[in-house]
């Protein structure tokens, strides 16, 4: 799963939102609010729909290789069984900092963009303290603080990856 590339074209996806009521050539100049209150147009929800599906495989994957990750620290695994662990969460958690930064380009309102583009540099942020915190940790051990904090770190990536995955799929209106 990890290895497998983020689907970037949109025209392989199947929409399985349909919409009601409205003449196709009036949705897509037409404007409505997302949960956070963004306008958007018919053709950024679509692209917000494709993207949450994708980000929703990917935080998945991000979840079971946090776990293997966590489940290698609590058997007290040495540096070069945890750094390749965490290499695994840092390479599943890129990939929905892609996915931000595609859908941040891809998207025709300013405000989704900037949204978008928001949530996935937060996430670019946490990636580099993960890198951080697992390299203290693996010239440090056996030190306890160092791998503690390098366990908070990934607890909060995953946290802020769910965020994320949560806010892409409220901005589509899934």
């Amino acid at each position: 799963e990890v290895i497998k590339p983020v689907e970037n074209d949109i025209t392989k996806w199947i929409s399985h939102q349909h919409s009601t009521g409205s003449s196709s050539s009036s949705d897509s100049s037409s404007n409505f609010s997302l949960g956070g209150g963004a306008p958007s147009c018919l053709r950024d929800r679509q692209l917000l729909g494709f993207y949450a599906d994708q980000c929703e495989q990917h935080f998945v994957t991000l979840l079971n290789a946090v776990d293997a990750f966590f489940g290698c620290v609590k058997a007290g695994q040495p540096p070069r069984i945890f750094v390749a662990h965490g290499k695994f969460v840092i390479l599943s958690a890129h990939k929905l900092v892609f996915i931000g930064d595609t859908l941040s380009r891809q998207a025709s309102v300013a405000e989704v963009a900037n949204r978008v583009m928001n949530l996935s540099n937060m996430l670019c942020e946490m990636l580099k303290t993960v890198v951080g915190a697992t390299k203290i940790a693996a010239l440090h051990y056996p030190n306890t603080a160092a791998v503690q904090e390098m366990v908070d770190r990934v607890t909060d990536l995953s946290h802020l990856a769910q965020q994320f995955k949560v806010q892409l799929s409220q901005m589509a209106g899934l």
